[in-house]
């Protein structure tokens, strides 16, 4: 088989070096633009689990790699003056320069043969072969000259980044997060050899204009980052520049990686943002996949080409997922600056759902069990209960545990209609249809369902309209149906609406309750008016309710995060707790109900807004539970076991 790569980074050498040693017969050719010994950045970082694939698919290259690596264990997360250090995290480091020079050498005893400064422009001479393997990088040729067929899906993340050295090595991996008079300087750090260490510096946009930044030549802009970390770095030491150039990460990827007898791999075909330190790990599993799939199907290209992106397709969409959320969590990380550092570690590290509360603690138990007594409140306790099952006072309520559930700490009841016309079918409760409160703590959710109303019940469909004389008249913000196969509503008299609800929490009072909800969500009656940015209405029943329901009792909301602002004002008018429910306020919406789905939202209410919240959204373990508490995401959460 006659294989031209283009592309001498790691993923084309790797795949050469694969394909040689898998069969001497293959003639394998690799092209590159730059020198051997030509290469911006600095070091390049694997974890631990990621070794595993190299060593088994090539133990001459692997055994040369890891005896060039600097590594460690813990991590240090240097935050607001102090330094948290969290084990268990083994990473190792090398110069980006030496792992391309250990993988030359080793296609080079293989009899690959490399041409190396060849710039090319067109494909059109590297099609003289059975397979053409595009491994040019995020701005491949490849990618662009078979575009219509790769149908390549590009964007780029909003804030700035750059790739620095610094002439030391840090000790271990470190995070720092510097405040400065132009705003946030955030930087990873990792050692890659005896006395060097990679610094990837990132800054919102915002920063980086007001630094002045935008304006900077390359090394005026290393002399500032250089001012800025100057503490951290220590007297004397430098930071260095090699292409330091300040860019967005760009976002790749594409539903086919392959057409005909071409193929892409590695940033060719995908990219992972580099807080997840995955990059070159991704393109050397693509290298080694590809190979084997050829390797097994030498006669069969096109089974071959189709296997290999039938296995590493889905591990990359897991692995960019991740990578977009730990993208959005240091790019909105200045949300959690008021958190104590015990607790900002923590929501560091499990800023994916790759890393949860009992794989932290299998890391290092005792930075988790320190954790969970600061958790507790319990300065000086030895130990302390997880967070599910840590107490929450909400007033004068103090609920035993942090799930809600029936029969956990606490119970949410459906909607419960304030008025006949308010419900969603037939079977929808009425206040009138409580039972007395018992002794379980019970938040009674308020609502009226608007346009949705007079539907069957949802054990046949959601959203099927009741047959027409059975049907009660409907009322919304205005005259517009929910969807275009429901009836259409009259609009509302907002003056009219309030008593009702008024009425209704009077009612849960009398009843014995002690938690009450107003539901503001889903596209019911009040959801209406917030869609069409009408907050008056809802902003002046909250008011009212809040008025007849006994102030030391809490005041709970079910609302979408979509309006930061309306969600301040009704905190402002007395409400206490937010269950954030995203999804259904319009009938064509299109929600992902993937795992957690829900979470970011409630991260994003309490922790901008400064309300406590109810996460929800497929939270299915108390390992989940855990996580999402300790971490600041939320103060209770909707537990769906499977």
């Amino acid at each position: 088989m006659k294989v031209n790569i283009l592309g001498a980074g790691p993923a084309g050498l790797y795949l050469a070096i694969l394909l040689k040693k898998g069969d001497r017969r293959n003639q394998v050719r690799v092209v590159e633009r730059n020198a051997p010994d030509a290469t911006f950045g600095f070091g390049v970082v694997f974890s631990e689990g990621s070794l595993d694939e190299l060593e088994r698919a090539d133990n001459e290259s692997y055994v040369a790699i890891t005896q060039s690596f600097a590594s460690w264990n813990p991590l240090d997360i240097r935050y607001r003056g102090t330094t948290t250090r969290v084990r268990g995290n083994v990473f190792s480091g090398i110069a980006r320069k030496e792992l391309l020079r250990l993988l030359q050498e080793r296609a080079d005893r293989l009899g690959v043969e490399v041409e190396f400064q060849r710039d090319v422009s067109t494909l059109d001479r590297l099609l003289d072969a059975d397979l053409v393997v595009g491994a040019d990088g995020a701005n491949s040729l490849t990618r662009r000259t078979y575009a219509s067929q790769f149908a390549p899906q590009l964007g780029v993340h909003p804030a700035k980044y750059a790739w620095f050295g610094a002439d030391f090595a840090f000790p271990v991996f470190t995070y720092i997060f510097k405040e400065t008079r132009w705003g946030l300087f955030q930087a990873h750090c990792y050692p890659y050899e005896r006395d060097r260490s990679t610094m990837v510096v990132l800054i919102s946009e915002d920063t980086w204009r007001a630094a002045g930044l935008d304006e900077m030549t390359e090394q005026e802009s290393l002399e500032l980052t250089q001012e800025v970390f100057q503490d951290e770095l220590g007297a004397g030491r430098r930071m260095l520049g090699n292409r330091s150039l300040w860019i967005n990460f760009p976002w790749i990827s594409c539903p086919s990686w392959h057409t005909g007898p071409v193929v892409i791999l590695g940033d060719a075909a995908h990219t992972a943002h580099f807080s997840i330190g995955s990059g070159t790990k991704l393109a050397l599993e693509d290298a080694i996949a590809l190979a084997r799939a050829l390797l097994r199907r030498p006669d069969e290209r096109e089974a071959a080409l189709t296997e290999f992106e039938m296995e590493r397709q889905p591990v990359v969409e897991r692995l960019q997922e991740a990578s977009r959320v730990s993208a959005d969590y240091f790019a909105s990380v200045q949300r959690y600056f008021s958190f104590e550092p015990l607790q900002f570690a923590y929501q560091l590290m499990t800023r994916t759902p790759r890393i949860t509360h009992n794989n932290l603690a299998a890391r290092d138990p005792d930075f988790v069990r320190r954790c969970e007594t600061w958790f507790a409140g319990g300065d000086g306790l030895l130990v302390a209960a997880p967070p599910a099952f840590t107490p929450l006072k909400l007033g004068d309520v103090t609920l035993p545990n942090r799930i809600v559930l029936t029969g956990a700490g606490l119970t949410i009841t459906p909607l419960v209609a304030v008025a006949p016309e308010g419900r969603i079918d037939p079977e929808t409760p009425l206040v009138g249809d409580l039972p007395p409160a018992t002794g379980a703590e019970v938040m009674v959710s308020l609502g009226h369902a608007g346009a949705r109303g007079a539907m069957r019940p949802r054990r046949v469909g959601v959203d099927l309209p009741l047959p027409e004389p059975e049907r009660w008249p409907l009322v919304s913000a205005s005259a517009r149906a929910y969807a275009p196969w429901t009836p259409v509503p009259s609009a509302a008299d907002p003056d009219a609406l309030i008593e009702p609800f008024v009425a209704a929490a009077k009612r849960v009072r009398e009843l014995g309750y002690r938690l009450l909800e107003l539901d503001f969500s889903r596209g019911y009656l009040v959801d209406s008016f917030l869609l069409e940015g009408r907050l008056d209405f809802p902003l002046e029943l909250v008011k009212a309710v809040r008025a007849a329901w006994p102030e030391e009792l809490p005041l709970g909301l079910a609302c979408a995060s979509d309006s930061l602002d309306a969600l301040r004002a009704f905190k402002e008018a007395g409400v206490d707790l937010v269950r954030v429910l995203n999804g259904q306020r319009r009938w064509d919406e299109r929600t992902d109900y993937g795992r957690m789905y829900g979470v970011a939202a409630s991260d994003r209410v309490r922790n901008e807004i400064g309300l406590r919240t109810i996460a929800f959204g497929q939270i299915t373990t108390i390992d989940e539970v855990n996580t999402i508490l300790a971490a600041g995401r939320a103060d209770l959460c909707i537990l769906d076991p499977p």
